[in-house]
């Protein structure tokens, strides 16, 4: 994944490090968020740390329904106040073909790098040091219902300010929300990607165990 689309919020924050080509959740990821009126990179755990024991007192699951993120009181706080982007070029998804499970790589028809729409907790509800994000999901476009019937928010270019905002209001983040989830391409990858000790392009590579019956 490549940050430079983002230089125009950061300006002359530091770029993360070479990105993963496999990351998962309990993992730590660059995401982008706002303080003040800065913009920068923040380094957060996906969902709950590894190792974290705090039960209820860690409320960060790795997916919420957009559909439902700003009733719940669970959420209630981040979506109102704590919002992230959480940059991607694509992101995997399991196709089950007769009990097994073969993963798709999905991405956008131009594979450019895109955001998707995150929210996040502070470092002192973690077990572990720096924030935790959850992604938030909504229907999958129709192209990819025959794989999953969910799929991450997708911000539009010029709505990632808008989102990570402490100031917006829920009137503007609902009708971002509301808006269906863009176009989308997927194809069958290698069960390499089954394991995040495997991080190298080649996991990317269209790779047919068996035929898709995707499309």
């Amino acid at each position: 994944m490549k940050s430079k689309r983002f230089g125009k919020l950061t300006k002359k924050a530091p770029t993360p490090d070479r990105p993963s080509l496999n990351r998962a959740p309990g993992q730590i990821h660059p995401t982008l968020s706002m303080s003040g009126q800065t913009v920068g990179w923040s380094p957060m755990w996906w969902g709950r740390p590894p190792g974290d024991k705090t039960g209820d007192r860690f409320p960060q699951p790795i997916n919420a329904r957009a559909e439902t993120v700003g009733q719940k009181p669970v959420f209630r706080e981040s979506f109102e106040s704590k919002r992230c982007l959480v940059p991607a070029d694509g992101f995997y998804e399991w196709q089950v073909t007769d009990g097994e499970k073969y993963p798709h790589f999905i991405h956008l028809p131009d594979r450019s790098v895109f955001a998707m729409a995150g929210i996040w907790s502070d470092a002192s509800d973690c077990a572990k040091e720096g924030g935790s994000f959850t992604i938030l999901t909504q229907e999958a476009h129709p192209g990819l219902l025959k794989l999953h019937d969910r799929m991450p928010v997708i911000l539009q270019e010029s709505e990632w300010k808008t989102w990570i905002d402490p100031s917006s209001t829920t009137d503007q983040l609902e009708q971002i929300l509301d808006l269906p989830g863009p176009e989308m391409t997927a194809y069958q990858v290698s069960k390499r990607v089954n394991s995040t000790k495997n991080d190298d392009p080649e996991l990317q590579e269209p790779f047919s165990e068996r035929q898709s019956t995707l499309f």
